[in-house]
């Protein structure tokens, strides 16, 4: 195995997930979950398009909001050295 290889997945191994949820409530239940993709630059500092959870979810309005960086949005970001960092973004509407 090469030396990057070993790096990679070293990276890989050593990384976790993670989520960062915002309950907004406000009576109701909820309902359907949307997951958009949300694209960044340098680890997140700079954002390059916004998520709107009003036209996500409609009249309905918003339950709650959650971002998560999972596997794939890590790769890509370790593979870019973290130039490019998507984030996923879940947002559940009022059922």
């Amino acid at each position: 195995m090469s030396r990057s290889t070993v790096v990679v997945l070293a990276a890989l191994l050593l990384s976790g997930c993670y989520k960062a949820t915002v309950n907004i409530g406000g009576g109701g239940s909820p309902g359907v979950e949307h997951r958009v993709k949300a694209h960044t630059l340098i680890a997140g500092l700079i954002s390059l398009n916004e998520i709107d959870g009003q036209s996500v979810c409609g009249d309905k309005g918003v339950w709650s909001t959650s971002s998560r960086h999972n596997v794939i949005d890590m790769i890509l970001a370790s593979l870019t050295g973290s130039i490019y960092s998507p984030v996923t973004v879940v947002v559940t509407c009022k059922g």
